[in-house]
């Protein structure tokens, strides 16, 4: 499902702040019902990091997704993306990554290596400001 982005927001994405404001405003349009599931996120970029859309995988349970490779990068070859950014939301209100974020991080990664897409961060947002790049953590 492609997702608008939220009125009066740039597409252009200076840092891992950027999506997760952008990503934040789109969860938020879910009423508190529905924030109670765990929301994963494509996004794709152009090389001058301009959104060339946000795609909506998987709508899960409390805490947990089933995420298969093949759909994170359908998108992002049919639309001849070069960079793309993971965002999923932690119902729970905690950012920390669990182990299955981390392998799903390392198993995207690898295969966009071999598509010659660059991963530039997997964000966890929640209802809050917190957020969490895993980027910055060891992969």
């Amino acid at each position: 499902m492609n997702v608008r982005i939220p009125k009066n927001e740039s597409t252009r994405i200076e840092d891992s702040r950027d999506i997760a404001r952008i990503m934040r405003k789109i969860l938020l349009r879910q009423n508190k019902l529905h924030r109670k599931k765990e929301y994963f996120w494509t996004i794709g970029l152009n090389i001058k990091n301009d959104i060339e859309y946000i795609e909506l995988l998987t709508i899960g349970i409390l805490n947990q997704n089933n995420i298969d490779p093949v759909e994170v990068f359908n998108f992002a070859v049919a639309k001849k993306c070069k960079r793309l950014i993971l965002c999923h939301n932690h119902p729970s209100g905690d950012t920390t990554p669990s182990e299955a974020d981390i392998k799903i991080t390392q198993k995207i990664k690898k295969g966009a290596e071999v598509l010659n897409i660059e991963l530039l961060d997997h964000i966890i947002i929640c209802d809050g400001k917190a957020f969490t790049s895993l980027v910055g953590l060891e992969m």
